[in-house]
């Protein structure tokens, strides 16, 4: 069963005396969203975690590893959704695949944010950022997005397709974490990552082989970009399974979205979550397709609870996710894409 159905019937029951007020605030989110649901946000939606682009969270070091396949000039930038507060700094510094810094840069929010410009051959790139916001934490918009993008002869920015920044083949892979977990970031709807449980054996050898890196280079921080660096791009370090698989799905995108293979059965977790603060201002539906096209799990949000929350037992073999997405408000307000997270949380015989 599914655990909002839960919560939801213990809330009924315990705060009976406050139904008619809760009925009210059903119909009339119900009216809200039906007539949000007349408009087409579908051209104000982009990915922003892929190859390219990858969205963080003010606040922190963070990294996102790149390919290059040719020479040339290439642009870094930052950007936050539109009407969120500009006060804010970027910092950033390009490492190549040994960890030596080539560049770096930092850019306020009232000039734009963060431009450098860099000319690279190809090979495997990290870029280092940390963004920092000031004021409350009622100020507009706590993320931002860093884009690599390659530049003409004219420094104009070329398209996705002209530019030479590796599409990733699909499926990211950054290392294992701090903790042992290994996750694909898949950005291509035809790549297919394979799910399993995590073992208990795989996380400790996972562990060592990450303090290992550490040890050796000196220091944690460039021996974590090493490591990332060094496998992005790399398909023979893929493993032949993850802890968790995560793609970045626009709201209003509709139909299969993911592909992903279960190696072992036991229970899967197929979730969708966004940032903090965006409660009631979109509607998820999914459901997981066997490979008939046959549904085995399926949830929708409800109300100000707006996410999908799945746990199914599956069998070995590969499935797809469908899904059905609802954005109610402006395309300048809240979120525009949400995270779809799978994970395998056991094995059954």
């Amino acid at each position: 069963m599914n655990h909002r159905v839960i919560t939801t019937m213990l809330v009924a029951l315990g705060l009976a005396g406050t139904a008619q007020t809760a009925m009210a605030q059903s119909a009339a989110q119900q009216k809200a969203q039906e007539a949000a649901a007349k408009i087409d946000l579908t051209d104000f939606l982009q990915s922003s975690s892929d190859a390219r682009s990858q969205s963080f969270f003010f606040g922190g070091t963070q990294t996102h590893p790149f390919t290059v396949e040719k020479a040339g000039r290439y642009q870094f930038r930052s950007s936050t959704l539109p009407g969120d507060s500009d006060d804010y700094r970027i910092e950033a510094t390009l490492l190549d695949a040994q960890g030596n810094e080539i560049a770096s840069e930092s850019g306020l929010g009232q000039n734009d944010g963060l431009t450098m410009e860099q000319r690279l051959e190809p090979g495997d790139y990290m870029l280092r950022v940390s963004g920092q916001k000031f004021g409350t934490k009622k100020t507009g918009g706590n993320s931002f997005v860093v884009t690599v993008s390659g530049l003409d002869a004219q420094g104009n920015r070329l398209s996705n397709d002209e530019s030479g920044v590796d599409d990733g083949g699909g499926i990211m892979f950054g290392g294992p974490g701090k903790d042992g977990r290994t996750t694909a970031f898949v950005d291509d709807e035809d790549a297919v990552a394979t799910i399993a449980a995590p073992r208990p054996e795989a996380t400790e050898a996972a562990s060592d082989v990450a303090a290992g890196a550490t040890a050796s280079s000196g220091t944690a921080a460039s021996s974590d970009d090493d490591g990332a660096a060094a496998q992005s791009g790399d398909e023979e370090a893929l493993p032949e399974a993850f802890d968790e698989i995560v793609a970045d799905i626009a709201i209003r995108q509709r139909g299969e979205v993911l592909s992903f293979d279960v190696a072992e059965a036991g229970t899967v977790s197929v979730t969708s979550s966004t940032f903090p603060g965006n409660e009631g201002t979109y509607r998820l539906e999914a459901r997981i397709l066997d490979e008939s096209g046959d549904v085995v799990a399926s949830d929708a949000g409800e109300g100000f609870e707006g996410d999908f929350d799945i746990e199914t037992t599956l069998q070995p073999g590969r499935y797809h996710i469908w899904v059905k997405g609802q954005k109610f408000g402006s395309a300048m307000s809240g979120v525009n894409n949400y995270t779809l997270r799978v994970q395998q949380l056991d094995t059954q015989p």
